[in-house]
């Protein structure tokens, strides 16, 4: 019992805790949805960039190969085709490295959210630790990494080999075109195995995934003395406590408020204090107050009973003696019954309404 309240992790965690770890970057991420998310994110540059990219290449290697040969190469010269050499590869790489970018960017927000955690930069002198290296090195998240990577690399392996396989003579007929069809048919291939390996590691990204949100939510378990403890805390806390103390507020005045619609008459004073009161006769014994507020909450009250239909009733004195002496849900007391009978039999005449008596 001792052992299962102070040493194991039984209990989910708080929401305090969860913000404490995310405060100290630590989240569930997997590297390998990251980088499959890059591998497609490059696959699909090269889809609609590569045949840009690729003709602007052909059309500098044209150039050069045309150019008419010289004899000695001067300073323009040489500055002139460098310009030309990183004009052309800044086609291609720029956009290339763009989207891989803003894949790589994309992936990560969709795991961790905007995420500033500066404790993560700072050293943490624990991990030079050789004792606990050797913990992480034989622990189940190095053997899981162990298989993980092992996996990847048979995938790998076997899909290059299946496509290479099946486009074996095509690529053997290479040496035959000319350049432009080279670097078509080269590109092509490029992008059909980028985006085959993609979806095959997409299926053991997602596993990865599956095992990096459990090995987070295991890690942030608590004992019942830890959830002990910052309950106490949090308790003790008075920002908590306004906090649970405004939310019970709100709460309590919701429900109020939507009580404001089965009300008979509305009775105000004649702006500060409202208060809304209902009589049933088949109900309850005699009128009940069912809302009441002052300030915004009677603001809110003489709105719900304009927006329903509700007669609002300025009585002055009644008002205040109403909101003092009567909680919500309890009936008015006697001494208020002679008034309050005048009150209603001047709101039925306004409204047409006939009044249920008891028995008919």
């Amino acid at each position: 019992m001792a052992s299962d309240e102070f040493g194991e992790k039984t209990e989910q965690p708080t929401e305090r805790r969860r913000m404490q770890a995310r405060e100290q970057g630590n989240i569930a991420r997997s590297t390998d949805v990251t980088a499959t998310a890059v591998l497609l994110a490059a696959a699909g540059a090269l889809y609609f960039v590569g045949p840009i990219s690729g003709e602007a290449l052909v059309r500098l290697l044209r150039a050069t190969l045309s150019s008419e040969p010289r004899s000695t190469l001067d300073v323009p010269a040489v500055g002139q085709l460098a310009w030309s050499v990183a004009g052309a590869w800044a086609n291609v790489v720029v956009p290339l490295m763009g989207l891989v970018f803003l894949g790589s960017l994309a992936i990560n927000l969709l795991q961790t959210g905007f995420l500033w955690a500066p404790e993560v930069l700072q050293p943490q002198w624990s991990r030079l630790n050789p004792i606990q290296g050797l913990k992480r090195l034989f622990s189940l998240s190095s053997l899981v990494r162990l298989a993980g990577s092992s996996l990847k690399i048979l995938a790998v392996a076997a899909v290059s080999y299946l496509y290479l396989s099946a486009h074996r003579a095509e690529f053997l007929s290479l040496a035959q075109h000319d350049a432009a069809l080279l670097l078509a048919i080269a590109g092509r291939c490029l992008v059909e195995l980028a985006f085959y390996l993609a979806l095959t590691l997409a299926g053991l990204a997602l596993l990865d995934y599956g095992y990096q949100f459990w090995q987070y939510e295991q890690e942030l378990k608590m004992t019942r003395q830890e959830l002990r403890e910052e309950l106490k805390e949090m308790d003790g806390n008075p920002l908590v406590r306004q906090r649970r103390r405004e939310a019970h507020r709100k709460l309590v005045e919701g429900r109020r408020l939507s009580d404001v619609k089965t009300a008979d008459v509305v009775i105000t004073n004649p702006t500060h204090i409202a208060v809304a009161v209902k009589y049933d006769p088949e109900e309850m014994p005699a009128p009940t107050v069912v809302a009441k507020g002052m300030g915004e909450l009677a603001n809110q009250i003489r709105r719900l009973a304009v927006e329903h239909g509700i007669p609002i009733i300025e009585r002055k004195p009644l008002a205040q003696a109403l909101y003092r002496q009567v909680k919500v849900g309890q009936p008015i007391p006697v001494e208020m019954y002679e008034v309050f009978v005048e009150i209603l039999a001047y709101v039925y005449r306004l409204t047409g309404k006939k009044p249920k008596l008891n028995g008919g």
